[in-house]
């Protein structure tokens, strides 16, 4: 009887945990040099596709001081290494602060490196970063998946 009661009880906090399982953004800059700055964010997944999630709420109080104003110009979809790569191909969106969509691309490789993605492919002008910055990912497979975004990004008098 103790032990059914104890299995209840594991199956039952398991089951609370994952309902309460959230994606993991960790955003960081890589390099900063003149009027560039290179930063990225890691994302590991929590097994479900991610809703629009603010990045700049994400960003340490440094990253948002550069961010904040500068212009996104080259992206690049990294995925996870051996062990926490993704199950499925990458799809990502971007949207400002109304939540309008300016970058909408899908099927991007879960085995390899794509880079040199122009920002102003979908609008043919490069956005900026002011308030807000909405990313939605789809389910890229088991919780821990990861893929990274790197974000090239002109900074204006900084």
């Amino acid at each position: 009887m103790k032990k059914r009661l104890l299995l209840a009880a594991v199956v039952f906090f398991m089951m609370v945990t994952q309902a309460f399982a959230t994606w993991t953004l960790t955003p960081s800059v890589v390099s900063r040099a003149q009027h560039y700055l290179l930063w990225k964010v890691v994302c590991t997944s929590d097994g479900s596709s991610m809703a629009a999630t603010d990045l700049v709420a994400q960003m340490s109080a440094d990253l948002k001081k550069y961010a904040m104003g500068t212009t996104l110009m080259v992206m690049k979809v990294s995925p996870g290494l051996v062990g926490v790569a993704p199950d499925t191909t990458i799809d990502v969106t971007l949207s400002d602060a109304q939540g309008t969509a300016f970058f909408v691309h899908t099927g991007y490789s879960n085995t390899a490196d794509t880079t040199g993605i122009s920002m102003a492919e979908d609008y043919n002008a490069y956005p900026a970063i002011y308030g807000k910055l909405y990313l939605t990912l789809n389910d890229i497979g088991t919780t821990g998946d990861q893929v990274t975004l790197y974000f090239e990004c002109w900074m204006e008098d900084k």
